[in-house]
């Protein structure tokens, strides 16, 4: 700014960046497009990379599907990408002026409170932690500058210390939402204890539920004030429950829809010259226009008809049909597929057309015969349910509803997989005297512990003694076979008693058994037995407590030791922190260690065994019981 600003009071913004050297529009002329370099695939972005860990995990995703397709031989690199921003199509002059005055006042709000910062607090270099920490302090201005949650008075030479936070009204982990709507000043230890509760809930579990009644007046005071007082998304937050955020984006702010939309743009301009955006609003005129407006009704409704959530409805024209009762279409993933699917067909003549159509009416507008002749292309004229006229997008293809609804009963759906042992659920039941709540912990997660992942045979060695033991069996395990044919001699000559062979006057040390003419090489008294032993492994997470030597994988094993020699034999370290610091299988490739197949137990019991047609078990040679699982 420093650089455009001698610039920009004689000429127009535009021209103003070129003076200064930059490229007001980050846009690239047609030859420079196509000269520019393109990266082989995506890096994922390392953790903390950026400062909304909602956003890096879903850029993340993006990544590994741009990647699986760039490395499918029948797909390779595409040649256009197309995404979907969470924005409006355009802001009219009136907009856009009145975004601009709102920037302009909130850059000399920030110059104001800089200046005060220095000047009265001797902050000889205030961050944006410093501004936000005074603009949260001079909103409880109305309340006597006190805090909201406990009604605390905060001295203004105490506003920096360490005994005051800034606190997330909806926790992150419920909701990222890091807007200064979501942010109030609170007591450190307040901070400390609320944990994962919202606002609303944290006041009565934690100062009781008389409190509740005067932290709602505060509140209520604090959005009523005609001035000085808080937002319309503050008041909501401050009381709002976690059972009325939702899940995912539902009830999100478009802020991180928008964010994310905007950085894989960038981030898919590395790897492809064409990257088209277009916006919620138009992909909801195509997808109605092109008849995808109830498919998901249609593909879920005879699961809904079995439950008995279904209904019949009255028509406007007398017919009854049948619906499911409270649809939306977030009860089903696959919109999201839907969706993907109606902007993979989004034309930039479709964009246009919709973004211009004000150019279509008006005869005399510059671009009025070009989006006159997008329509006759794009469009068509239809008469609908009510008998009138009606302009919708042609569609892409010959019965491109019947293909989309196949597709789309074919999508699987995955799911993120949690953790979480128990949650927090507040349960409400009916008393005489009326009704009564109580916040239980409710059970999650897997009832019993971790049941065998498969079966394998692996060599066991061990040093015996030879001794009564040492039957035909056991001396088939013995690993040298110059000592295996000596001690069959042995046993032999004994009439096949491992007792008499191997013990009193017999054993090795009173009665030796020579391998050589001369009698100086012997059999020793322990041998080496090597045999295959069945082995039932399991996955376990790589903790410091984990122990290589039962690692399975050759490969892995190597590579764990590896890294704890590097950290010096110290486990807590070579083992903790693994999204940070990962243990790279193929760094190339991105894949790293998380879990590994350990040897688990050596007596696991089969549930079930192996049965014939008419339900007898069936025996293996030994005469033994065949498990199956």
């Amino acid at each position: 700014m420093r650089k455009i600003f001698p610039f920009i009071k004689e000429l127009k913004y535009n021209i103003a960046c070129a003076e200064a050297g930059y490229n007001h529009s980050s846009s690239l002329l047609k030859e420079e497009n196509e000269r520019r370099p393109l990266k082989d695939k995506l890096e994922l972005l390392p953790k903390n990379s950026l400062r909304n860990p909602v956003v890096e995990k879903i850029l993340n995703q993006m990544v590994n599907v741009i990647n699986a397709i760039i490395a499918e031989p029948t797909l390779g690199k595409p040649d256009e990408i197309r995404i979907e921003l969470a924005r409006e199509l355009k802001k009219n002059a009136a907009e856009r002026e009145e975004m601009t005055a709102a920037i302009n006042k909130s850059t000399i709000e920030h110059a104001r409170i800089r200046n005060i910062l220095i000047k009265e607090d001797g902050i000889l270099n205030p961050t944006k932690n410093d501004l936000l920490r005074y603009k949260l302090y001079e909103e409880l201005k109305i309340n006597g500058y006190k805090t909201l949650y406990s009604n605390t008075y905060i001295p203004r030479e105490k506003l920096f210390s360490k005994e005051f936070d800034i606190e997330h009204i909806i926790p992150k982990a419920l909701l990222f939402d890091d807007s200064f709507s979501n942010k109030t000043l609170c007591v450190r230890q307040e901070n400390l204890d609320k944990g994962n509760k919202c606002a609303a809930e944290f006041i009565g579990s934690y100062f009781g539920e008389d409190k509740v009644t005067d932290y709602v007046a505060r509140v209520e005071m604090m959005f009523k004030a005609k001035e000085g007082g808080i937002s319309k998304a503050k008041y909501k937050k401050l009381l709002m429950k976690a059972d009325e955020i939702g899940e995912g984006f539902i009830e999100r702010d478009l802020r991180d829809s928008q964010y994310i939309a905007k950085k894989a743009k960038t981030m898919l301009f590395e790897i492809c010259r064409t990257v088209v955006s277009t916006s919620g609003s138009i992909t909801d005129k195509l997808r109605e226009d092109w008849g995808l407006i109830n498919v998901m009704k249609e593909l879920n409704i005879e699961k809904y008809r079995k439950v008995g959530l279904t209904e019949f409805i009255e028509m406007k024209d007398g017919n009854k049909k049948e619906i499911i009762k409270d649809w939306t279409k977030r009860n089903d993933h696959r919109h999201h597929a839907m969706d993907a699917l109606t902007v993979a067909f989004t034309q930039h003549n479709h964009i246009q057309y919709l973004n211009n159509l004000n150019a279509r009416r008006d005869e005399h507008h510059k671009k009025h015969t070009a989006i006159y002749a997008i329509e006759n292309t794009i469009t068509e004229l239809i008469t609908n349910d009510d008998g009138k006229k009606q302009r919708v997008f042609k569609s892409p293809l010959p019965n491109f509803r019947t293909e989309a609804k196949k597709h789309l009963e074919q999508v699987l759906v995955s799911y993120k997989a949690k953790n979480k042992v128990v949650t927090k659920n507040k349960n409400r039941f009916k008393i005489k005297a009326g009704e009564k709540s109580k916040t239980e912990l409710t059970p999650r997660g897997q009832l019993h512990k971790e049941t065998v992942y498969g079966k394998l045979q692996q060599y066991a060695t061990k040093d015996e003694k030879v001794g009564a033991k040492f039957d035909k069996p056991m001396i088939e395990k013995v690993a040298s076979p110059i000592y295996k044919v000596a001690l069959f001699n042995r046993l032999q000559e004994n009439a096949n008693d491992a007792k008499k062979a191997f013990t009193g006057k017999n054993s090795l040390d009173k009665n030796p058994i020579y391998l050589d003419a001369n009698n100086t090489v012997k059999v020793p008294e322990k041998v080496k037995l090597v045999w295959l032993a069945d082995d039932y492994t399991i996955r376990k997470d790589i903790t410091p407590d984990l122990k290589i030597e039962k690692v399975i994988d050759i490969g892995i094993k190597r590579k764990l030791e590896e890294r704890l020699e590097e950290f010096k034999g110290n486990a807590k370290e070579a083992f903790a922190n693994l999204d940070k610091n990962p243990i790279w299988l193929n760094k190339e490739k991105g894949i790293s260690i998380k879990k590994v197949t350990i040897s688990g137990v050596s007596n696991a019991e089969a549930l079930h065994f192996k049965k014939d047609h008419s339900g007898k078990e069936i025996l293996d040679t030994n005469g033994n019981k065949i498990g199956v699982d």
